[in-house]
């Protein structure tokens, strides 16, 4: 009986130490390479096959940067900040919040430090500077059509006159 008992503290000891390190490498698993996502929506869209190709080329070029810029990001937090953001934007999703005000929560739960907001901030701005590359190569490629099958976000053109 004692035996029983000190294997259930013992395996729960164990599993209490390493589910921050198994959630950070699920999390991880799943963020590493940001250019498959758009790999799997190029690949199920009807798209030419010379798009296609081309298209391929583009992530080819521009997918690296992507994943240093958000191995980077990601770098700046950890296991149990990454694990507070996500449960913090599952909740506020679920509470209906968007944008600013569910930023602002997942901001919030993740406590960072000043240090901390300042490397985010910077790697944050060179993450968006890799998408807007990307999609920058990739509407050359496709059409607005095309785009909208991928799911890219087209930005529409003001008119001035």
């Amino acid at each position: 009986m004692k035996s029983c008992l000190i294997a259930v503290v013992l395996g729960s000891l164990v599993a209490g130490w390493l589910a921050p390190a198994v959630a950070k490498d699920k999390i991880a698993s799943r963020a590493k390479d940001p250019s498959q996502v758009l790999q799997k929506k190029l690949d199920r869209a009807d798209l030419p096959s010379d798009v296609r190709e081309k298209a391929k080329k583009v992530l080819t070029e521009h997918g690296p940067k992507l994943r240093d810029a958000n191995e980077a990001r990601e770098a700046v937090l950890t296991a149990e900040q990454e694990a507070a953001a996500a449960s913090a934007k599952k909740s506020a999703k679920e509470a209906g919040k968007k944008g600013k005000e569910m930023a602002a929560a997942v901001e919030a739960a993740m406590k960072l430090t000043d240090e901390q907001k300042t490397k985010l901030s910077a790697a944050d701005r060179k993450l968006a500077e890799a998408k807007a590359e990307l999609n920058a190569a990739l509407q050359k490629v496709l059409s607005p059509e095309q785009q909208a099958a991928v799911g890219l976000k087209v930005k529409k053109t003001k008119k001035q006159g």
